[in-house]
Parts: structure tokens; C-alpha cells; sequence
């Protein structure tokens, strides 16, 4: 599988996913847009960034990092809300909110992030 049809994968699974759990999801016709979706929580709109990883743990550590590749502050608060990375190896989301200046994750299943592992909530 390549990177980019996972990644449309991704999007989809997440589009999906979202719409099972009750959310109102709008995508954006262009992919020039700097987020992928924008889902509606109870009337509050928030810009979803997907990503997508392949990666599996490296020897004697649970967990993958993620990169962003945030150059020039194209993730800023004002453009993303949520990071919504699927991973192939763990099989699921892992949903954060955007802190601002984000140029990576590290996501397990057992380590601190575990609480965002197929996590919806949003709020």
C-alpha cells in the first residue's frame, strides 16, 4: 500500500467513523486545503488534520513517532483543531488536540498518549 492511498484511506475511515459516532462531517473539494475535514460536535465546527503511518515499533519501544511536517506554522491554532492520525499497526485512530506548535507524536497503546487511542470525544 503507498502512502498516498493510505492516506485516502485514512480520510475516509476517519469521515466514516466519525459519521457512525453522530458527527456532521464536511470535506473540502480542493486538496490544497490545509485540513481534511471539519466535523460538527454539537454545533462546534473544528478543522481536522489526518495523517497516516505504516510504521510499526521499533525494537524494545512501544511506540511510533509521527511526523507533522509543520514548516512555517501551517498548522497554527487558527487553521487545525484536532491531529487525527490512523495507524495501520495499531489499527485505529489516536485524536489529539492541536497544541500549536506540534512537529511530531508519539503514539502507543500503552504509553501517555494511549488515552487518545480511538478516542471521539472532541471536547
Amino acid at each position: 500500500m503507498d502512502s498516498n492511498y493510505l492516506g485516502c484511506f485514512a480520510e475516509y475511515l476517519f469521515a466514516s467513523e466519525c459519521t457512525k459516532r453522530g458527527f456532521i462531517v464536511s470535506m473540502p473539494l480542493l486538496d490544497s486545503s490545509v485540513y481534511d475535514c471539519i466535523i460538527d460536535v454539537n454545533g462546534l465546527l473544528l478543522k481536522i488534520q489526518i495523517k497516516s503511518t505504516e510504521k510499526s515499533p521499533e525494537i524494545n519501544t512501544p511506540s511510533v513517532c509521527v511526523p507533522f511536517s509543520n514548516k512555517k506554522n501551517k498548522y497554527s491554532l487558527n487553521k487545525i483543531d484536532w491531529f487525527c492520525v490512523y495507524s495501520k499497526y495499531f489499527d485505529g485512530f489516536f485524536n489529539f488536540p492541536n497544541t500549536g506548535n506540534m512537529q511530531s507524536i508519539r503514539i502507543s497503546k500503552t504509553g501517555k498518549n494511549s488515552i487518545f487511542f480511538n478516542n471521539f470525544t472532541f471536547l
